[in-house]
């Protein structure tokens, strides 16, 4: 069993990877250009491998885990909207033995029924949400974060298959996927080429960028399709048959090749199917959803933070390709770990170009023996760049030399360091260059300080200037040092002195996020906060009593005590003060006696209020509130459509409270 050091790096660094991967396929449509791709099969396997560590390994897992989190912020091209109903993603599968687990999972959850479903294409597009008011369309919205996507209406509006107008006069909102035919793209590269303009890679890509283009009249041009798949918010039936259906009666395009099936082995046939006759269709596919078709077992089953429990997507196996590794390039982490790349001969993958793979980290390199001229095979399921899953040493060369961890760190030359436990070779030079920029970034991320106006070329010329060395020497920054650099005008300068300035009053719990504690994601510094109240109670907090904070374990304890009390850091936060950030203290939260005191609490089932408003009513009643129903639990505190949380706890003889008795406990009335 691996040690708890060399687990919690390689937490960190899955959080790492699957954070960045998210951002570039979500929110960089038309970047394809981009180095920083992985393919869907290996990012799954990433998210599943990271799943099983906060499995085993609660205590370890960071606050911002991309397992709870959908995806990263949308750009800002178009207004912003928040979703009334969020746009979750789905969880993935790869084989019909995991489908049938799936499946078993499914009815164990409801009670041992046998649920009906139905499969639908995944077609290989760009989400989005259409909302209509009194029958009418009333705006067009992307994915974005899940919680808030663009405003894309007037180019939703250009897509014919789409009305504009229902057959009722009613509110409905419906989900779909708008993508490109493959006869379309064609056409859009044709003309593309014809003007010397660089080519789109695939329909997905020419999909995405087309739907956000600022021009309509060049939405329009494109020729742009859509399917409808679900109804978040209107006039539901009994089934989701039912509602596609309906979708149909209100004239939406709905695919043809959707299935209703009786058993989960009818939907193993039909993922057969269509993984063998996917090019017959004038569209791309990466894969099958399954559905349970009854929405009463829906609301049974419910959700996870990120995906609902009643679908699936089952992908299609990952295509391969044989390449060349020719070099490899290090990047350097705001930790000092370096990251290696590798460089490949380009090689035509799932109608993209791949040059380029990330390795994670030197432990990788080693498990695979890779060498410099090694032929490597890639494997690719969707837009992403690949992973090397393997490498044919019996055609190596003699004289092939083996790739080894630096013996420096690669932008600031000091000493590369492996620490035993750690997987990761670290640069120990606290003042690095891509470390400080790194670190600069966090600062201003939206999570964290949320100064959007400061990138990180902007950041690499305040450098060169010698302007900036550490975060807190933004505020410094004056209009004129600003006025000097490259794509710095007047409104420029002004917008990034406007933003800084702005992020000088700040929460307790964003500065305490945006200093980068190892481990303390924007949930523990929340937490942190409500704790202390104060910066300087924090600063001072000793390690046990900082450990002896339910949520916050051992490790990150340690992080967090050996961080305040590193003179560096120190003298960083007092010049962060000195120059006018102040964060704003914090009520402490105060636990109070009631008979929740030191009890084991559960919720379940949809509450009249948001579950977090009920987990902090009940810490501060001094409950302990945790997720999965045991023989320790105390108390299931139930709301409508309570799943088998509420008949394992029959079975185990747990009281059962509502609302009412949950609210008499907090006032001490029993």
């Amino acid at each position: 069993m691996p040690s708890l050091p060399t687990t919690q790096a390689r937490i960190n660094k899955l959080n790492s990877i699957i954070h960045q991967y998210n951002h570039s396929y979500y929110c960089s449509f038309e970047s394809e250009t981009s180095h920083l791709r992985c393919n869907d099969e290996n990012y799954d396997s990433l998210v599943r491998e990271l799943e099983e560590l906060e499995k085993q390994y609660p205590e370890l897992r960071l606050e911002d885990s991309p397992t709870v989190y959908v995806i990263d912020k949308p750009n800002t091209s178009f207004p912003t909207r928040k979703h009334k109903i969020p746009m979750l993603s789905l969880g993935n599968i790869y084989s019909s033995e995991e489908l049938l687990k799936w499946d078993g999972d499914i009815r164990k959850r409801l009670g041992g029924q046998k649920p009906k479903y139905v499969c639908e294409l995944k077609i290989d597009g760009v989400a989005v949400s259409l909302i209509y008011k009194n029958g009418l369309l009333e705006a067009g919205l992307t994915r974005g974060d899940g919680s808030q996507g663009e405003e894309i209406t007037s180019n939703i509006k250009t897509i014919s298959s789409l009305p504009l107008m229902i057959n009722e006069k009613s509110d409905l909102e419906v989900r779909g996927e708008v993508y490109l035919k493959r006869k379309n793209f064609d056409a859009i590269n044709y003309l593309r080429k014809i003007n010397g303009d660089t080519l789109f890679k695939n329909p997905r890509n020419s999909a995405a960028g087309s739907i956000r283009l600022l021009d309509s009249t060049e939405t329009r041009k494109r020729k742009l399709d859509a399917f409808i798949y679900n109804i978040a918010d209107g006039k539901l039936q009994e089934t989701h048959t039912g509602n596609l259906d309906y979708l149909s009666q209100m004239k939406f395009p709905v695919n043809s090749e959707t299935k209703h099936v009786e058993t989960i082995e009818e939907a193993v046939e039909y993922c057969r199917y269509w993984e063998e006759h996917k090019q017959d269709l004038p569209y791309d596919i990466d894969g099958i959803v399954i559905k349970v078709n009854s929405l009463k077992h829906h609301r049974q089953l419910g959700l996870t933070s990120s995906s609902p429990r009643w679908a699936t997507a089952v992908k299609f196996s990952a295509e391969q390709a044989v390449s060349v590794l020719k070099e490899v390039e290090i990047g350097v982490g705001r930790t000092g770990n370096l990251i290696p790349v590798a460089i490949l001969e380009p090689v035509e993958l799932n109608g993209t170009t791949v040059s380029r793979a990330t390795l994670h980290n030197y432990y990788q390199v080693d498990r695979l023996n890779l060498h410099f001229g090694d032929y490597v095979t890639l494997e690719k399921g969707g837009e992403i760049i690949p992973k090397i899953v393997s490498v044919d040493p019996t055609i190596r060369s003699a004289t092939a030399q083996k790739i080894e961890p630096p013996d420096n760190c690669p932008a600031c030359g000091s000493r590369a360091v492996h620490k035993t436990g750690e997987v990761d070779w670290r640069c120990q030079n606290k003042n690095c260059k891509a470390q400080q920029i790194e670190k600069i970034l966090h600062y201003v991320s939206r999570k964290a300080m949320d100064i959007d106006t400061i990138g990180p070329a902007l950041i690499d010329q305040l450098m060169e200037k010698n302007l900036l060395h550490n975060a807190a020497d933004l505020y410094l920054l004056s209009h004129k040092d600003l006025s000097g650099l490259d794509r710095m005008g007047d409104k420029s300068s002004n917008n990034v002195i406007a933003g800084i300035d702005k992020s000088r009053q700040c929460t307790l719990s964003k500065f305490i996020h945006a200093l980068g504690i190892n481990n303390v994601g924007e949930k523990t510094a929340d937490i942190l906060a409500q704790n202390f109240g104060t910066l300087e109670k924090l600063m001072y907090a000793e390690e046990l009593e900082l450990e002896n904070i339910e949520e916050i374990g051992p490790i990150t304890a340690k992080n967090i005590f050996c961080f305040f009390r590193d003179p560096e850091q120190k003298q960083l936060i007092s010049e962060f003060l000195e120059r006018g950030v102040q964060p704003k203290d914090e009520k402490i939260l105060q636990i109070s006696d009631s008979a929740f005191s030191g009890k084991n609490v559960v919720m379940t089932g949809t509450l009249s209020e948001p579950r977090d408003v009920w987990k902090k009513r009940l810490k501060q009643a001094g409950a302990n509130v945790s997720s999965s129903v045991s023989s320790k639990t105390d108390y299931l505190l139930v709301g409508d459509n309570a799943g088998t949380k509420l008949l394992k706890a029959e079975k185990l003889k747990v009281k059962v409270l509502d609302e009412v008795d949950a609210i008499n406990f907090l006032e001490n009335k029993y």
